[in-house]
């Protein structure tokens, strides 16, 4: 062969390397993150904003006016309480546990007992509980925002919230829940109030969506990085996270999801398939009953919002699970066990919460189980559920930012 065809050759092969070495750190640094989302339909959402779709700019123009209230909101911190923890360190997360009241027999209402479904007013004197759910609001609103527009004012924002939030020295949170959902006079350790952590664990995966931004520096991803790390060895190894892993209701299933979440934010692909595989599905198996239904939820006095709540955490687990090939709405566990069971049983309440037969002591949202039903219906290719979705719909809502990604299912 003459050296000028080898050379050629040898050009032409360098060209094309060097073309798919390009493709490949385009296609990873455009990659849709790993989050607890719909990516599809922020996909959708993101595609049809930039091609001007008159229906998708109208919806995101809604929520950009609701982005406005965050813009001039000081940023929140867990070190804006009333009453410090016993630790007395305004740093460590504290809230009341929701249905916990004093105990009128006693002089100091000492140690609170139990009224299951009854919130005691007093939980809204200890404010993480509502900041961390602002939080949560606040960022994905912003998030999104930021990924579908490119306007830096939306990241800048999110990334001043979250720097107060997590990793602020004065103001940032420690990463533990050790007095999460406390319980006056109560001496036992109880590992419950770690599902508090769902709410500010968004804010967590609203992180990845401003990665781009000349906003979020490399040392706010390591300083954010590092505390997720923290927070996972917490919970994988303190006593709480321990006795909460082992939740046999909603309690385990929702430990589960906010492990992934944080894995997820930590990209530890590994893990969330170990944590799927080890600890999800056998949930899963022991918490359907063969007929379907979730009976350590069916035990509360409001029992079709705990059992839509298991399904919540697990729609939210799954956002995650399928981006690495394993849908949990179809995965059985070992005893052949599946998700899918639980929704079949619920279905028929969904567009009828008045039949539902078991406690329910306060009026179901409906618009809750609109969302479960679509995902249920995409993942499982069923037409029946995601016609119902849109039978039930959702309304426009600027305090709902967790629907913020369902343009389908919208109703002016």
């Amino acid at each position: 062969m003459e050296y000028n065809t080898i050379l050629y050759l040898f050009n032409s092969m360098k060209r094309i390397l060097a073309t798919w070495i390009v493709c490949l750190c385009w296609g990873a640094l455009y990659a849709t993150p790993l989050v607890p989302f719909n990516v599809t339909l922020l996909e959708q959402l993101k595609a049809g904003y930039l091609k001007g779709d008159k229906q998708v700019v109208h919806y995101i123009d809604f929520f950009e006016k609701v982005a406005d209230k965050y813009i001039k909101m000081s940023p929140l911190s867990v070190t804006s309480k009333k009453k410090l923890p016993p630790s007395k360190d305004p740093r460590d997360y504290m809230t009341l546990s929701p249905y916990w009241w004093p105990d009128s027999t006693k002089t100091d209402g000492l140690p609170y007992i139990r009224r299951d479904g009854q919130r005691n007013p007093e939980v809204y004197e200890y404010p993480e509980r509502e900041n961390a759910n602002c939080l949560g609001d606040a960022t994905i609103c912003l998030g999104v925002l930021y990924y579908i527009t490119g306007k830096e004012i939306y990241a800048k924002t999110c990334a001043n919230f979250l720097r107060t939030w997590f990793t602020d020295p004065k103001f940032g949170m420690n990463p533990n829940m050790i007095y999460a959902q406390y319980v006056p006079g109560m001496k036992t350790i109880r590992g419950s109030g770690f599902i508090d952590s769902r709410r500010f664990c968004h804010a967590l995966s609203a992180a990845k969506l401003i990665n781009g931004s000349a906003n979020w520096s490399d040392s706010d991803k390591k300083k954010l990085s590092d505390w997720a790390t923290a927070f996972c060895y917490w919970m994988e190894n303190s006593t709480q996270g321990q006795k909460e892993s082992h939740a046999t209701n909603n309690h385990g299933l929702w430990y589960e999801t906010i492990h992934l979440m944080v894995l997820a934010y930590l990209d530890r692909t590994d893990r969330i398939k170990e944590v799927t595989e080890q600890s999800i599905l056998p949930k899963i198996g022991a918490q359907v009953a063969d007929d379907g239904s979730l009976p350590q939820e069916l035990k509360r006095t409001l029992s079709l919002h705990y059992s839509t709540f298991v399904l919540e955490a697990l729609t939210e687990a799954n956002q995650i699970t399928s981006q690495i090939g394993i849908n949990l709405w179809e995965t059985p566990a070992l005893n052949k066990k599946k998700i899918s069971q639980a929704v079949a049983y619920l279905y028929p309440y969904y567009l009828n919460p008045e039949k539902w037969k078991y406690k329910q002591i306060k009026p179901f949202n409906q618009s809750r189980a609109a969302i479960v039903l679509y995902e249920a219906g995409i993942a499982l290719n069923n037409q029946r559920y995601l016609d119902a979705a849109k039978k039930i719909g959702l309304k426009y809502s600027s305090s709902d930012i967790e629907t913020l990604l369902y343009l389908v299912l919208k109703k002016e």
